[in-house]
């Protein structure tokens, strides 16, 4: 969990601040710009010998065509893993996806065999993935906390409240797989267990997005403690706004050497 660096152990720490929501394309921005792998991800390619491309997706941000299955999804993450992509940062990939299967499936009362995904089916949603996966190893971070440079925290996760109009009509918030992923960190004993779920009273509309919220959970984020303040040195920082203006800026990330 230490780094050695001249001379000496130093820890790091990756603090993502979430009092500003989170999207995975908030995360996959911050960590990119602190990790300097934009070359490396412009340069990512996916490929899809085993998409069946069939089925019905189901984020709620879009219309009815078809999604890609969980099979495929992995199956497109693991070409990546032999065309050039570390290992590590298609492990981040698989247990973000994972997040999102068990969400989407306790969703729509499928399996994980049979669940499909819409939006986060993409391309653009499985590289985004990949990246995140990417800028974490840059930074010497493991999917394997015990092959990791360090410890990455979170802090308490604010959403908006109301409702959010989609293809399927006007849902609530916190949306449905946002929900299935905090209802499932209840009482966790692995990823998400402690996580600090709180609304911005202030907010009449989504913050957290599925593919944000599996992000911070696939990524083995722990929570804070509470009263979390920075105390080592600050060596890269981001802030990254989302599509919608709730007032509250973006999500920030920082890079800590204690």
């Amino acid at each position: 969990m230490y780094e050695y660096n001249k001379g000496n152990y130093v820890m790091k720490t990756l603090y993502i601040d979430c009092s500003a929501g989170v999207s995975g394309d908030m995360l996959l921005r911050a960590l990119v710009e602190i990790s300097g792998c934009e070359a490396d991800l412009e340069g990512l390619h996916l490929h899809h010998e085993h998409d069946h491309d069939h089925g019905h997706g189901h984020d709620h941000e879009h219309g009815h065509d078809h999604g890609r299955s969980y099979e495929d999804v992995k199956h497109i993450i693991g070409h990546a893993a032999q065309h050039g992509v570390s290992e590590n940062a298609c492990r981040f990939a698989e247990n973000i996806y994972a997040v999102i299967a068990k969400a989407e499936a306790s969703v729509h009362g499928m399996t994980l065999e049979t669940v499909h995904f819409h939006e986060v089916g993409r391309d653009q949603a499985i590289k985004n993935a990949i990246g995140i996966g990417m800028a974490l190893d840059r930074l010497g971070f493991g999917a394997d906390p015990m092959k990791s440079a360090g410890r990455i925290l979170v802090s308490p996760i604010y959403d908006g409240k109301g409702f959010v109009d989609c293809a399927h009509g006007r849902i609530p918030v916190p949306v449905p797989a946002v929900r299935a992923m905090m209802d499932a960190c209840e009482g966790a004993e692995g990823p998400g267990r402690g996580y600090d779920f709180r609304t911005a009273e202030d907010v009449d509309t989504e913050m957290v997005t599925p593919s944000g919220l599996a992000g911070i959970i696939g990524i083995g984020a722990r929570p804070a403690e509470r009263g979390f303040a920075i105390m080592g040195k600050i060596t890269a920082e981001a802030e990254a706004k989302g599509t919608r203006d709730t007032g509250r800026g973006g999500l920030r990330v920082y890079l800590i050497e204690e």
